[in-house]
């Protein structure tokens, strides 16, 4: 199928849709929050419900809030608009496009984790390990027969909000909120230090486990002051990580894929297949997700063979020049013929990988990279810019 121009209209409507699906999730977050929750029943005997009530606590809510969110939202903008700068000399569109994906990215790891904690929170209501220091039971009051369990009917607490939070400990709502944010700045971090690049550099790790780290701490002040039992925060935590990592690979690619480093998907645009160069107007990645797979499966294959001697038996392009055939087809079945039909998969050839985003795949007795005699300049060839 041919090639369609995409319009800067269709591109704003398609990635509008998704702040208004997360505008609408926070209405839904909101409103649940104002429902009671469902008061499970509990024993005044049971020791880990007696707890009393910490205050103040040593993370609030509001500081959760800030050190889960605004930190790393702030953290993705910085990096995105001066860093990579500094790294690619990118323009200014290309490092747009990259904050929209970041910013996208844990505003839905957010968004969909204080929905799941919340809706959880009042379906399961589960009680706090302050929850009989909230309740304020009357005066002799004892458990009931013939389970030996007592209602919230006994608590004399006047304050309903209070009353009610007593009743919301499983998941751990900080603990969530923690992970879901700080754990998806440390995969962010991953990506673009394009930590499994097989050199073991040890800074790496180390910065991309600081985000991780400062979550833990803020699930464990849970434990501390008495709010979650160790289930919640464990729950709370496990839940954050899981919309991290579903949110980050939704804009961007997998940590593995370190020639890429960390740089967002290409754009999508309702009613195309995908933008080609010229609609894409400078913004950062031109290919399909589906040519973009494809070639990807070419490289590999490439790499595997250059480990291997297995010969490579170049395949043949009939359609070329056909309608629809496209300019990534075409730059493909050039990498094809040039590459390895030149027979470059001797023992002599490798794949190396430096500070810059550029893949050698192969030099010749004048050290001159393979990719820039065979490949031409970016405007000459459009599979050029996906390898670089």
């Amino acid at each position: 199928m041919a090639r369609q121009r995409a319009s800067h209209t269709r591109i704003l409507l398609s990635y509008a849709f998704d702040y208004v699906i997360l505008v609408v999730l926070i209405a839904i977050w909101g409103y649940i929050s104002t429902l009671p929750p469902n008061f499970s029943r509990f024993a005044l005997t049971d020791i880990t419900l007696q707890y009393p009530i910490a205050n103040p606590e040593t993370i609030s809510y509001a500081l959760a809030c800030i050190l889960s969110i605004v930190v790393p939202a702030g953290i993705i903008t910085v990096w995105s608009l001066v860093i990579d700068f500094f790294r690619y000399r990118s323009t200014l569109r290309s490092r747009l496009w990259e904050l929209n994906c970041g910013i996208l990215g844990l505003a839905l790891s957010i968004t969909m984790t204080i929905v799941i904690t919340t809706t959880l929170k009042g379906i399961v209501g589960r009680p706090r390990p302050d929850a009989i220091d909230r309740c304020q039971p009357a005066v002799g009051s004892t458990d009931g027969s013939p389970f030996g369990l007592s209602t919230v009917d006994i608590c004399t607490q006047t304050n309903r909000s209070v009353l009610e939070e007593g009743w919301r400990s499983w998941p751990s709502g900080h603990s969530s909120t923690a992970f879901a944010g700080l754990f998806y700045l440390s995969l962010y971090w991953a990506g673009k230090l394009s930590l499994y690049d097989n050199k073991g550099e040890v800074w790496k790790t180390a910065l991309v486990m600081f985000p991780t780290l400062g979550a833990g701490a803020i699930a464990t002040s849970r434990l501390l002051d008495h709010r979650h039992h160790g289930t919640d925060v464990l729950c709370g935590s496990l839940l954050g990580v899981g919309t991290a990592w579903m949110a980050y690979r939704l804009y961007f690619p997998s940590l593995q894929d370190t020639a890429r480093q960390g740089r967002a998907w290409s754009i999508r645009s309702w009613g195309e297949t995908k933008l080609s160069p010229e609609a894409n107007d400078g913004m950062d990645g031109s290919m399909s997700r589906e040519d973009e797979s494809r070639v990807d499966v070419e490289i590999g294959e490439f790499r595997r063979r250059q480990t291997s001697s297995q010969p490579y038996e170049p395949p043949t392009y009939a359609n070329r020049g056909a309608p629809g055939y496209s300019p990534e087809e075409y730059a493909l079945d050039e990498f094809r013929e040039q590459e390895w039909g030149a027979n470059l998969l001797s023992s002599n050839s490798r794949v190396t990988s430096g500070n810059s985003s550029r893949v050698l795949f192969g030099e010749d007795e004048d050290n001159e990279s393979v990719v820039d005699k065979g490949l031409g300049n970016a405007s000459e060839n459009p599979f050029r810019s996906r390898i670089e």
